[in-house]
């Protein structure tokens, strides 16, 4: 039993090794499955091309790599430890960047069921735990889908899987195992330093769950009952000295920009505020009864902690009007669905059940049971539906691809990108695009970018200008509605059609003709 961290539980709840051996195998098992069911099916949708393009460049560019969207020789945050690893995949086997994130989504699947596994067994001594807890994130999110990277639902996994966010949730399950062992005694001086690394490398590789996971240390600081000695203090000041050296001398980006990089992130991030019951309903129904369990027990739980801390920075961001602090919501809802799982994993292994836990798990089950309409059109990625059930489940289409254009243009060209599809795809494919598809605060030269484009789309603009424009940024080709290309041939643009998606028939390729 952990003192200070593990719930106090009765002498049946500890079992020997062998009782661990198959809830150990079948949560990895289930971790497998749900990665090779995505390396397998892999839809498209969302900024994977964002990342895709992200390997394409580094893997060519290791030295130097340009902006992956833009082409622009500039510091970017998406080059990180992560994306390192995965650039040097793809030159040693050659795999392209769509293959990598294949790759990479069965990775992170493992990695996480292996975070969990570290985690969960140090918050309670049930073997059932760590898969009740992975079955919760999948399936107790909301009934409106949601598919957002850093979101946990089955169906935004199954689209995410593969980006940083996923695999920096792994890391920080890792990085709050391994302080909950060192809170409690085990560990040896290796701790401090490899969670320093762990702590430098989920702040590179996404920073909304580096918040997550400093307020989880925190909490996990809070929930230990036990005082820290001077000597424990300067050790884990050692590992935040560790963990500021590998920030600082990481070659792609400067890591202390971001923090005056965030100009435009508030009004992508909004419509997370947007449906909260629809959205989160299922895991703040039954995550926060879990929760004041846990605090009835011990008002110092990691846990309810951990959600107490990360709910403040979410309520600062809803009255302020700062939406970048919704991304602090998987947060929230994870403290919860650990605390379902261990409380469905401890009721079950105890005989009999207390009344409240039987509500537990019956609630548990319940929310599940209501999840599935919105999950289960993963399904949907696997092969098409009947109508009849199809229209019955959330689904977030598959993109497929964007590799029509290639016919007509070469790696490393500069697009207009005015619609919203090739906006986001065309980088996947090497291609750059005029203005970036994203908030890219940390490129001086994406205000300039988004006033080029917005004025080449313009009608009003002078033919002088457009002709200036169009050459300062090598465009020769534009996707874009056949809207703007009849408002644009009627200001005397000379448009010749190309050819337009097959997927989305609005995306139409045109070549501007020399003057």
């Amino acid at each position: 039993m952990l003192v200070g961290l593990t719930q106090v539980m009765p002498r049946r709840a500890v079992v020997p090794r062998r009782g661990r051996f198959v809830p150990t195998v079948a949560l990895y098992a289930v971790g497998a499955a749900l990665g090779l069911a995505v390396a397998w099916w892999f839809p498209w949708s969302g900024d994977t091309g964002l990342h895709i393009a992200v390997v394409e460049q580094l893997s060519r560019h290791l030295g130097d790599p340009p902006d992956p969207l833009v082409g622009a020789h500039a510091a970017s945050p998406y080059y990180s430890p992560y994306s390192l690893v995965q650039a040097l995949l793809a030159r040693v086997t050659g795999l392209g960047g769509y293959d990598v994130l294949r790759v990479s989504a069965l990775g992170n699947a493992l990695l996480i069921a292996s975070g969990l596994h570290h985690l969960v067994r140090r918050l309670s001594t049930a073997p059932w735990a760590p898969l009740a807890a992975l079955v919760a994130i999948l399936l107790l999110q909301g009934t409106t889908l949601l598919t957002w990277s850093g979101f946990l639902g089955l169906q935004s996994l199954a689209i995410t899987l593969s980006y940083p966010a996923a695999f920096a949730l792994g890391v920080t399950l890792h990085l709050w195992g391994l302080v909950a062992a060192r809170l409690v005694g085990r560990g040896g001086p290796w701790t401090f330093p490899v969670a320093g690394l762990l702590a430098a490398d989920v702040v590179l590789d996404h920073q909304f769950t580096a918040v997550a996971a400093a307020l989880g240390c925190l909490a996990l600081v809070v929930g230990g009952r036990r005082r820290l000695n001077l000597v424990e203090v300067a050790c884990w000041s050692a590992a935040v000295a560790i963990a500021a050296a590998a920030l600082a001398t990481w070659p792609y980006f400067p890591v202390l920009s971001l923090l005056s990089s965030t100009g435009g992130l508030d009004r992508i991030q909004a419509p997370l505020y947007h449906h909260l019951l629809g959205f989160y309903g299922l895991g703040l129904a039954t995550g926060i009864p879990a929760l004041a369990l846990r605090v009835y027990r011990r008002r110092t739980d990691p846990l309810a902690w951990l959600a107490v801390l990360a709910g403040l920075f979410v309520g600062y961001g809803w009255v302020t009007g700062h939406a970048t602090w919704a991304r602090l919501l998987p947060a929230v809802l994870l403290a919860g669905q650990l605390a379902v799982g261990i409380e469905v994993a401890e009721q079950l292994a105890r005989r009999p059940g207390t009344g409240r836990g039987r509500l537990t798990v019956a609630a548990a089950a319940l929310g599940c049971l209501v999840a599935l309409p919105t999950q289960a059109g993963v399904l949907h990625y696997a092969a098409p539906l009947p109508a009849s059930l199809d229209r019955h489940l959330a689904t977030k289409r598959d993109w497929v691809g964007y590799g029509w254009v290639t016919r007509w243009i070469g790696t490393g060209r500069t697009v207009l990108a005015g619609t919203y599809h090739a906006a986001r795809m065309l980088p996947g494919y090497r291609i750059f695009t005029l203005a970036p598809a994203y908030p890219e605060p940390w490129l001086r030269s994406a205000p300039a970018r988004r006033a080029a484009r917005a004025a080449i789309l313009d009608p009003a603009t002078g033919h002088a200008r457009r002709a200036a424009l169009l050459g300062a940024y090598r465009i020769r080709f534009l996707v874009v509605y056949p809207g703007q290309a009849a408002a644009l041939r009627h200001a005397g643009v000379r448009l010749h059609e190309l050819g337009r998606s097959p997927r989305f028939g609005h995306d139409v390729l045109y070549r501007v003709a020399r003057a």
